[in-house]
């Protein structure tokens, strides 16, 4: 019997970036989820997951089925077929997996699991050969054929590479990225994952509207993604852009070119231990996830708990840490940097309004 992990993933910088080419900032999480395999000698694989029951598929059955979309069992899928058709022949497996990453959480279970997936191939029959950039894109390939989700890399990246990473996504084939040596410990704050109590898996429309109208000012300037664009060109073509494009898809791509730029100052700040100004971009970025990227989304009961949790997370941290939309967005949950010695009172303030709290770094 071999084991097998993978970290799940909190987003620090580069919100809504990497589906356009732009740089994020991630870190992996505490919480992991983790696998006991063994090849069974057979053509199928079979995989016991807590929570979601089993799995079983013959090898060599990849076509897509809709009745798998946003299920475990399609991201299996997924992941078998990019291992085929990259070459990689391999047997079938049993695995029994446990998850400490909450679902819906935010903190990338899926990418996780995802990854997970991939190791365990990689390493039953590979000998742990298979690059973990290679496992995260086959990651992001599942998730976005199989699964349904038009997800960028960030998450599968920064689950498969562990600590934190800088990414830039210009290049999707082959992204650069550094890990960042830096240890959160002696920043003298702790980051932690707030539970809105609405879960954002059944808000991917809006996620999908995101990448939308970001996609449709990157076509209008003549380009695919708006990594691509120069931010002068977007600049001086604002005025009819906005007729084109309407003013959200527009203010969505301020948020971008101000975001990935902010991403690699916060990544910056950290290399050089420079915690206040990390802090410092860090509320750059809340605020611009709020007033440019989800700026008219506030309809909806999801988005409005979200809200109300940002706000009691800033009350009572008053105005020290600092408190923001997490990952997608969209009513699943908000982050918070908590300074040390607030972590007590900042959890119990936080559940008698009704959030949950996990710290993850």
């Amino acid at each position: 019997m071999f084991e097998f992990s993978a970290n799940g993933r909190t987003e620090l910088g580069g919100n809504h970036t990497d589906h356009q080419g732009g740089c994020v900032l991630g870190s992996a999480v505490e919480q992991s989820i983790r696998a006991k395999a063994k090849p069974n000698g057979t053509d199928f694989i079979r995989i016991e997951s807590e929570g979601f029951g089993e799995i079983e598929m013959e090898i060599g059955d990849t076509e897509p089925r809709a009745e798998e979309a946003g299920t475990p069992a399609a991201l299996v899928r997924g992941i078998m077929n990019c291992f085929i058709e990259s070459g990689n022949i391999f047997g079938g497996f049993e695995a029994k997996i446990t998850s400490e990453i909450p679902a819906g959480s935010g903190l990338s279970s899926s990418a996780a699991f995802e990854v997970l997936v991939g190791k365990t191939i990689s390493g039953l029959f590979f000998e742990n050969s298979v690059p973990l950039l290679r496992i995260a894109q086959f990651g992001q390939i599942a998730e976005n054929d199989y699964f349904g989700k038009p997800c960028g890399l960030m998450d599968q990246l920064v689950c498969a590479l562990g600590g934190t990473v800088f990414a830039d996504f210009s290049d999707p084939e082959m992204p650069r990225y550094r890990k960042i040596d830096y240890d959160f410990a002696k920043s003298g704050h702790s980051v932690a994952v707030i539970d809105c109590g609405a879960c954002h898996a059944g808000l991917t429309e809006d996620y999908v509207s995101i990448v939308k109208e970001m996609g449709l000012v990157a076509w209008n300037m003549g380009h695919t993604v708006l990594s691509e664009a120069e931010e002068a060109e977007f600049y001086a073509q604002l005025p009819i852009l906005r007729q084109r494009c309407g003013e959200r898809a527009v203010m969505r791509a301020v948020h971008y070119f101000d975001e990935t730029r902010r991403a690699e100052e916060e990544a910056k700040a950290l290399e050089r231990n420079d915690f206040a100004e990390f802090l410092r971009l860090y509320r750059e970025s809340a605020e611009s996830s709020e007033t440019k990227l989800l700026n008219i989304i506030s309809e909806n009961e999801p988005e409005q708990r979200l809200k109300k949790a940002i706000d009691a997370a800033r009350a009572v941290l008053g105005g020290k840490g600092a408190a923001r939309v997490h990952g997608g967005g969209f009513g699943g949950t908000a982050q918070a940097v908590v300074p040390n010695g607030m972590e007590e009172e900042f959890v119990c303030e936080m559940e008698k309004q009704g959030f949950g709290v996990i710290f993850v770094l």
